[in-house]
C-alpha cells in the first residue's frame, strides 16, 4: 500500500478491511459449528431479569443482550453477532485514534492489525463483557486525545459518557483512568488540565452515567466489587511463577508471536518513550497489563483480562513497524489471520487431517454435548411444564435454561444454596427458599444424597441424561422431581 495515498483512501481501506473480516466472522458463525458457551448462556439468562447490576458484572451486557433477543431473537448467530459488531466498531475507533495521533495510513493499518489479533478474533465469536469494554476503552482514549488538544469541554463530556458506559460494562476500565492520569502527570503541557473545569465535569458525567449501577451496588452490599476483589486478590497464594509464565506465554499467543516480539524489542528503545503519542499509548496500556501480570503471579489470570491493553499497544507497534519494517507488519497480520482461520475451522481441518478429537485435542470440548443434553430434558419438562429447574450448579442452570426450551418457553430457574452465601447471580435472585412450594426438576452431575432429598415433601429420580462426546469425554446429569421444599438443613 502506498503511503502517499490521501487520507480518504486510507479511511476506505480501513473500513473495507475491518468490514471484510467482520463479514467473514459472521459467515463462520452462520455456517460453522461454534457452540454456545456457558458464560454466554449465563449472561443471556440475566437479560430476562433486567436490573441495574448483577452478582459478578455491571449490567450493560445484559441490557444489550436483552435488546438483541427482543429484536432478533436469541439464536447463537444473533447473540454472537453482537460481539462481532462491537469488536468491529472498536477497530474503527482504533483507526480514528491512529489517524489522530499519527496518520490515516497508520490508523488504517492499526485497525486491520487489531482485527487480526488472535485474542480479538477468538473473543469476536463469544459475547462477553470484554466486547463493550473494549469499545468504550477505545472511545475513552480517543475522547481524551481530542479533549486535551484544546481543553474542549464538549470532548470532556464525551469522555465522561463513554467512560461511564465503560464502568457499566466492566470495572477493568478503571485501569485506563490510572494510565491516563500517569500520562497527564508526565506531560508538562497537560498537568495544568488537572485544574480544568472541563476535566472535572467529565468525571462528574462518568459518575452520573455509572450511578444506576452504583446505587444497585449500595443496595446489594457491593457484592460485585466483593466478587471482583475475591477473584483478583482474595486467594492467598502469592509467588506462583508458573502461573505468571503461563499467562505471559498466553499473551504472546493472544497478541500474535510476531507482534509480541516486536513489542518487546521496541519497549527497550529510549526513543520510543520520547515521543508524546507513543508515551500516551504506553502509559494508558501498561498499567492494566502489569496489574494482570501481578494477579497471575499472586493467584491466576485469564488471558482475556489484559486484552484492552492491546488497543494502545497494537496501535503503537503498528506505527513503529510501518516506519522501517512494514514487511514484518504484513507478516504479523498474515500469520495472525492464518492462525485464526485454523481455529475457526478446527473441526473441519481435524477431519481432513484425520486427527482424532478428544478433550485434549479439541479446544472447544467444554462447550460440546450440552445442546444434546438439553433436548433430552425437553420431554421431562413437558411432563412437568410448570416445574422450575433447580440446581446448585451455575453451569447447569445456565446451559439448560438455554438448551432445554420448548414451544418458546424458557424454564424458570431456582438455586440450591444451603450455605447461604452468594456464589453467583442465581443465589442472589433465585434462591429456592424464596419460592419453596410446588414441583421442581432438580439437576445434578452426581447422585443426590438422601439427606438433601429429605428436605422436600416428595422426591423421585425421573431420568439420567447421558451424552458421549468423545472417547474420553461424556456428560451425565441426574434429574429428580422434587416438591414442596421444607427448608435447608
Amino acid at each position: 500500500m502506498n503511503g502517499s495515498l490521501p487520507d480518504r483512501s486510507w479511511a476506505r481501506i480501513a473500513w473495507w478491511g475491518v468490514l471484510l473480516l467482520a463479514i467473514y466472522r459472521l459467515a463462520v458463525l452462520a455456517y460453522g459449528d461454534i457452540p454456545i458457551d456457558v458464560e454466554e448462556a449465563y449472561y443471556l439468562s440475566w437479560s430476562q431479569q433486567l436490573a441495574a447490576g448483577y452478582f459478578s458484572k455491571p449490567p450493560l451486557l445484559a441490557w444489550l443482550l436483552g435488546g438483541v433477543a427482543h429484536t432478533l431473537g436469541d439464536s447463537p448467530l444473533a447473540i454472537k453477532s453482537l460481539a462481532v459488531l462491537l469488536y468491529t466498531a472498536t477497530a474503527l475507533v482504533v483507526y480514528a485514534l491512529g489517524a489522530r495521533l499519527y496518520s490515516a495510513r497508520t490508523g488504517a493499518w492499526a485497525a486491520i492489525a487489531f482485527q487480526s489479533l488472535p485474542i480479538v478474533g477468538v473473543l469476536s465469536l463469544f459475547i462477553s463483557t470484554d466486547a463493550p469494554l473494549m469499545l468504550f476503552w477505545a472511545l475513552t482514549l480517543y475522547g481524551f486525545v481530542r479533549a486535551v488538544e484544546r481543553d474542549d469541554r464538549r470532548w470532556w463530556v464525551f469522555v465522561g459518557v463513554v467512560a461511564g458506559l465503560g464502568l457499566l460494562s466492566k470495572y477493568t476500565i478503571a485501569a485506563l483512568a490510572v494510565g491516563l492520569l500517569l500520562a497527564t502527570l508526565m506531560e508538562a503541557r497537560w498537568r495544568q488540565l488537572l485544574r480544568s473545569p472541563g476535566l472535572w465535569l467529565g468525571v462528574v458525567v462518568a459518575v452520573l452515567v455509572w450511578s444506576p449501577n452504583l446505587l444497585w451496588l449500595a443496595d446489594h452490599d457491593f457484592v460485585t466489587l466483593g466478587h471482583t476483589q475475591q477473584i483478583t486478590v482474595g486467594i492467598a497464594r502469592a509467588g506462583e511463577w508458573g502461573n505468571l509464565f503461563e499467562f505471559l506465554l498466553g499473551q504472546v499467543g493472544a497478541f500474535g508471536p510476531i507482534m509480541a516480539l516486536a513489542l518487546l524489542l521496541l519497549l527497550t528503545r529510549r526513543q520510543v518513550w520520547a515521543h508524546g503519542a507513543n508515551r500516551l499509548l504506553l502509559l494508558s496500556s501498561l498499567p492494566l497489563l502489569l496489574l494482570v501480570c501481578v494477579q497471575a503471579w499472586r493467584t491466576e489470570a485469564n488471558l482475556n483480562w489484559a486484552s484492552p491493553a492491546y488497543i494502545g499497544l497494537g496501535l503503537l507497534v503498528t506505527h513503529l513497524l510501518l516506519q522501517r519494517w512494514r514487511g514484518w507488519l504484513i507478516a504479523a497480520i498474515a500469520f495472525n489471520l492464518v492462525l485464526l482461520s485454523g481455529m475457526y475451522h478446527y473441526h473441519a481441518l481435524a477431519e481432513r487431517l484425520d486427527i482424532q478429537l478428544t478433550r485434549k485435542t479439541d479446544p472447544y470440548f467444554k462447550r460440546l454435548g450440552w445442546a444434546e443434553l438439553g433436548q433430552q430434558l425437553v420431554p421431562i419438562r413437558r411432563r412437568y411444564p410448570g416445574a422450575p429447574l433447580l440446581s446448585d450448579s451455575r453451569k447447569l442452570l445456565a446451559l439448560f435454561a438455554y438448551h432445554a426450551r420448548f414451544d418458546g418457553q424458557k424454564p424458570v430457574l431456582r438455586s440450591w444454596n444451603p450455605g447461604g452465601s452468594w456464589r453467583h447471580q442465581y443465589d442472589l435472585e433465585d434462591d429456592i427458599k424464596q419460592n419453596p412450594l410446588g414441583d421442581f426438576l432438580l439437576l445434578s452431575r452426581e447422585p443426590v444424597s438422601q439427606q438433601v432429598l429429605s428436605g422436600f415433601a416428595g422426591a423421585e429420580l425421573v431420568a439420567v441424561l447421558k451424552v458421549r462426546v468423545y472417547i474420553d469425554l461424556s456428560h451425565q446429569v441426574y434429574v429428580y422431581r422434587v416438591s414442596d421444599f421444607k427448608g435447608y438443613r
